[in-house]
């Protein structure tokens, strides 16, 4: 139960998003629709403002709009109290609130509790703000909201609303007695709208006696085609909220038991992983004629994203939902097609299909990166053929259009989006590093071996020039960026203003100092140029060098992808475990600035750790990052770590997920091939736990792992019903089985394997 009643909350089915604050309020908010990303969305279009109750004693003559003073999030939805809120209404009233999975609409139940010793005499009036207007970036491709809303009564208990200008329907209504209705534009409750709606008050007198409750209900349904959709949906709701609601719980318990993770002595742990997957849920949008994915965040980013989903969906791989995986990112990739068809990767992709920003260069090279661990979890041929064609477009964008110099890193915007920085990023590098890596992995797995061998010598020769270009040895650190120092040059003034806009002080000498260093550390000799390929891969220009600018977060990706060589990357891993890159809460996003820290910044540092063979390091970030757990709502991590931003948001999955599933138990799968290879590396403070990891999906089988190491011995427990070929690695020790239940006792000095069925 949170306290804070201010702070933001998400409720979330599969169509309708319901966002307020946790007083029960809906505060206009938010930047890209100005003042309108709360209340109840049906996307691509807005329902409501907001819903409002006021409680009159007509013999005192006291009114109040309620305002709970405690709120308790659930996975499911969301529980207001209102125990002290009501003035000297001798009232107590629970609301409860949730969006069905698969239905387009949602649902308040109120109930009221008379504690006094008297016959009580209240008038109750439910209010309720229309808003039917399009999300965000609509106006630029040419869909408007129409000037206002046009209410309909179809009888006192029941209000059908429309857009002026477009097939956008809203039905409000509620079980609650009486026949008392207004509807005006200009009906407004506690709080003032933005919106062009109309508001809608249904109110009632009711007499209740001492310790008597009273329970009554809001639904609203909405449609984006038409009113008989609109008015089936409510139908359904009205009727069936109740088994609507079970359905929904069954839901989430499912959920909670897929990949479970249970680590003995550590609640906080176990906790924050199950309502990861939850949170994750939430983010699930489903829009009728666009697709079916996972958004990025709520409620400032509910539409979806190149980088966020290759990030956030090797969690939900992590956690066991494939289908959710598949359906992101063919949606990415039908938009990327449609939109750019060059295998260029989209990066924004509003609810309503329009893209409004066509691709960083970093998202295309992670990508088909993604690609390749996606046919590894889930074995999908189809999927990987489908998506290979426009894999091998993609590769050809970044070293063609994009990597004019032909030195195998892609020039343009990565993940950090500043202004400025669209230079041959260190993300953009180890990310194309890698996706020629998977392209390698897919031509061979379908049996192209031209192009197999054309693209494992790119690899290899594009994994090099990153270890040698972007490595500053004076500093033991991987650079920002490789460019000539004239481009540098030209971009420090602009640089120096960001630094002063943040408050850094003495950036400008900085830039100076490495303006004037000598440029011969940093240079490289030209590599042969590939005919095969077409592309001149003169890696490192003498002009050329690596420039520390930020020092963004992303230097951790050649650890994080496995491309660094492994002095560098023990070198680097140790330079940023300080308090220049570390603060409380995790990675910062530069460590030049320290001013700001992310679920994903942390999370790509904990899986580089990991990746390394640091879990102790990793799980050091990730006992940061989880101190940021339900700051601001409770059973979430907000964006901006600890408490700022989105409060839910998709890559804290991957932050959660990736380090516990793909490292910490080293589930490495190919299942394809019906193989699941384990190379666990457990913290030295889970040392004696038992840690288990219950239904683990990986194509169509389920896994259970069960995991204890203590002085370096390691004893594992294996379900593998599916007959799968098991190969577990510890210290140099390898047992390989497909026995479908696995018992080992291993460490590095002797081996000891007992197989059971």
């Amino acid at each position: 139960m949170s306290k804070h009643p201010f702070n933001l909350y998400y409720n979330g089915g599969e169509y309708v998003k319901i966002c307020g604050t946790q007083d029960g309020y809906f505060p206009d908010f938010g930047h890209h629709t100005a003042n309108e990303m709360g209340g109840i969305w049906l996307h691509p279009i807005k329902l409501l403002d907001g819903f409002w109750l006021k409680l009159t004693d007509t013999k005192r003559n006291i009114s109040v709009w309620s305002r709970a003073d405690g709120f308790t999030s659930e996975p499911w939805g969301s529980r207001f109290q209102y125990d002290h809120g009501l003035s000297h209404i001798p009232v107590a009233m629970e609301r409860t609130q949730f969006a069905p999975e698969r239905v387009k609409g949602m649902t308040a139940a109120y109930e009221l509790h008379h504690y006094g010793d008297e016959d009580l005499h209240l008038q109750v009036e439910l209010l309720v703000r229309t808003d039917l207007r399009p999300v965000w970036f609509s106006d630029e491709v040419g869909v408007h909201d129409g000037v206002r809303d046009e209410p309909t009564v179809l009888n006192p208990r029941e209000v059908l609303v429309q857009d002026e200008g477009n097939p956008w329907f809203t039905l409000v209504g509620t079980d609650l007695a009486g026949e008392e209705l207004e509807v005006r534009s200009d009906l407004y409750g506690p709080e003032f709208t933005a919106g062009a709606g109309c508001g809608i008050a249904f109110r009632t007198e009711l007499t209740m006696a001492a310790g008597e409750r009273r329970r009554f209900h809001l639904f609203v349904a909405g449609s984006c085609t038409s009113r008989e959709e609109c008015e089936d949906s409510y139908r359904l709701l009205a009727a069936a909220h109740e088994a609507l609601l079970a359905e929904k719980r069954g839901v989430y318990s499912a959920v909670a038991e897929r990949a479970k993770l249970t680590v003995e002595g550590e609640p906080l742990w176990n906790e924050a992983f199950k309502w990861a997957k939850w949170n994750n849920q939430w983010l699930i949008q489903q829009v009728d004629g666009t697709g079916r994915g996972l958004t990025a965040g709520g409620p400032t980013y509910p539409w979806w994203f190149g980088c966020d989903s290759t990030y956030a969906l090797q969690g939900v791989l992590a956690i066991g939902d494939p289908q959710l995986a598949k359906d992101t990112l063919n949606l990415l990739l039908e938009k990327s097609e449609e939109v750019n068809g060059n295998g260029r990767f989209i990066h924004e992709l509003t609810t309503l299909g329009a893209v409004s920003n066509r691709g960083n260069t970093q998202e295309t090279a992670h990508y088909i990166a993604f690609v390749w661990e996606l046919f590894r979890w889930t074995g999908d041929e189809e999927l990987l053929r489908r998506h290979y064609g426009y894999c091998v477009k993609g590769i050809g964008w970044l070293l063609g259009e994009m990597d004019p110099d032909g030195d195998l890193f892609p020039s343009g915007y990565g993940i950090i989006e500043i202004a400025g920085l669209n230079m041959e990023l260190i993300d953009s590098a180890v990310y194309t590093a890698k996706a020629l890596q998977a392209m390698a992995e897919m031509s061979g797995y379908l049996q192209e071996a031209e192009a197999q061998q054309k693209y494992s010598e790119l690899a290899q020769r594009c994994t090099a020039a990153v270890n040698r270009s972007f490595w500053q040895e004076n500093e033991g650190l991987f650079a920002d960026a490789v460019a000539p120092v004239a481009d540098v040059a030209s971009k420090a003034d602009f640089l120096v203003s960001l630094a002063e806009a943040q408050g850094v002080t003495g950036y400008r000498e900085y830039m100076d100092r490495l303006l004037e260093a000598d440029g011969a550390d940093f240079t490289a000799t030209a590599a042969d140029a590939d005919a095969a390929a077409g592309i001149q891969a003169n890696a490192g220009h003498p002009a050329d060098r690596g420039w520390l600018l930020n020092k963004n977060w992303v230097i951790v990706t050649p650890m994080e992808a496995g491309i660094a060589e492994p002095d560098k990357a023990r070198r680097a891993l140790d330079n940023m475990r300080n308090d220049t890159f570390i603060g409380e809460y995790g990675t910062y996003l530069s460590g030049m600035f320290q001013q700001g820290t992310m679920t994903i910044s942390t999370g790509v540092h904990a899986v580089a750790e990991a990746a390394s063979g640091n879990p102790d390091a990793a799980l050091a970030l990730l006992g940061r990052m989880l101190r940021s757990f339900s700051r601001v709502l409770p059973g979430s991590f907000s964006e901006m770590s600890p408490d700022y931003g989105c409060v839910v948001q998709a890559w804290t999955i991957y932050a959660l997920a990736v380090p516990v599933v793909r490292h910490f138990f080293g589930a490495e799968p190919f299942a394809a091939r019906k193989e699941l290879r384990l190379k666990p590396q457990l913290p030295s403070a889970w040392s004696g736990k038992a840690c288990t990891l219950e239904r683990l999906v990986i194509g169509e089988a389920e896994f259970g792992l069960s995991l204890t190491e203590k002085d370096g011995v390691l004893q594992a427990l294996i379900h593998n019903e599916a007959g799968w070929k098991v190969t577990v690695e510890w210290n140099g020790q390898i047992v390989e089985s497909c026995e479908q239940r696995i018992e080992l006792k291993l460490s590095g000095i002797e081996l000891e394997a007992e197989e059971k069925r």
